[in-house]
């Protein structure tokens, strides 16, 4: 395991996004002060991300010339050659920075349709909007898609499979879409539980699609079936609400990986049994994202204890 140093404002840090750029690997993290950092996985070093406010300037905020970023969530790409970070928070609306230069390109305007989530994916963004309930796919040019909306919105995922790849939220149910048509596949209900995790993942000729909810169960379904087609019974995978969840091979086998605050507990995919545990050690776990680092398959968390770790398969193996 790869563990960084604590990031340098000693906080905890909220989220992080993973971006391979001019041929390193680096990890965007917003801290819970609303600072924006980057760390390097090959040089081991943080880096801050001065950004201009998104909103200077706007008569809305004129009379508060002190105002700064509410970052709270962050999501990096790299194309052609630009460092990109899009992000947003609680109470800010999602705008586009380059983080080489700091030069904010765009800014949605100040409506209070304030940041529920945000991811990079097939050199988009994808937005989660809070109050609108809107789901849109975002060129780094600034045009956009509203892909449809989603009653309590609170998260997004996203996943390739093979040739294909989706776009999740979660909310009052796990919604679907294809990213490269656009179009909406499907919506599933978790029993009347709000998701605050989903994900997706490939298993032998189907496509699961996994959410976390609120009260700390797991729900599967097979994308190819109908809305009510559960892959197993929902496991109580936590005795609080998940917020955090991730697909990982691991031993061979597909692994549905949930955070909790001392332990990563991971669970078969196809079958939903419990398929091992790894101690934290008061790591607390803010966010994670699977992804390839130093060609190898790894997971990325980040902590309350204001560090990042990085876990390969034999981290994770059965224990």
């Amino acid at each position: 395991m790869l563990v960084s140093a604590r990031i340098p404002t000693d906080s905890a840090i909220h989220d992080l996004s993973v971006v391979h750029h001019a041929g390193s690997s680096l990890i965007a993290c917003a801290d819970e002060r609303g600072g924006v950092w980057t760390w390097s996985s090959s040089t081991g070093e943080w880096l801050a991300r001065p950004l201009p406010y998104a909103h200077a300037g706007d008569p809305v905020v004129a009379e508060f010339p002190d105002a700064e970023n509410g970052i709270d969530m962050v999501a990096a790409l790299s194309v052609d050659g630009k460092l990109l970070l899009a992000a947003g928070g609680d109470e800010q609306e999602p705008a586009l920075w380059d983080l080489g230069t700091g030069e904010l390109l765009w800014r949605t305007p100040l409506n209070g349709a304030y940041l529920a989530d945000v991811i990079a994916l097939d050199g988009a963004f994808v937005t989660a909007q809070q109050y609108s309930e809107e789901v849109r796919l975002r060129s780094p040019d600034g045009t956009d898609t509203v892909l449809g909306e989603v009653g309590e919105l609170s998260c997004l995922g996203g996943a390739r499979l093979g040739d294909r790849c989706l776009i999740l939220a979660g909310g009052s149910g796990a919604d679907v879409w294809d990213a490269t048509t656009r179009t909406h596949i499907a919506t599933f209900d978790p029993d009347e539980e709000r998701v605050w995790a989903v994900t997706a993942c490939a298993l032998a000729g189907r496509t699961a699609i996994v959410a976390a909810t609120e009260k700390g169960n797991l729900y599967a379904w097979d994308l190819g079936a109908g809305p009510d087609e559960l892959l197993y019974e929902p496991v109580a995978a936590s005795q609080g609400s998940l917020e955090a969840v991730a697909v990982m091979t691991v031993d061979g086998r597909p692994r549905v990986v949930t955070a909790g605050q001392d332990s990563l507990r991971l669970w078969d995919a196809a079958e939903g049994f419990e398929a091992g545990h790894v101690l934290t050690g008061g790591h607390d776990i803010t966010a994670m994202e699977p992804t390839v680092i130093d060609g190898r398959r790894a997971l990325v968390t980040s902590g309350r204890d204001g560090v990042l770790r990085i876990w390969d398969e034999s981290d994770l193996s059965a224990r």
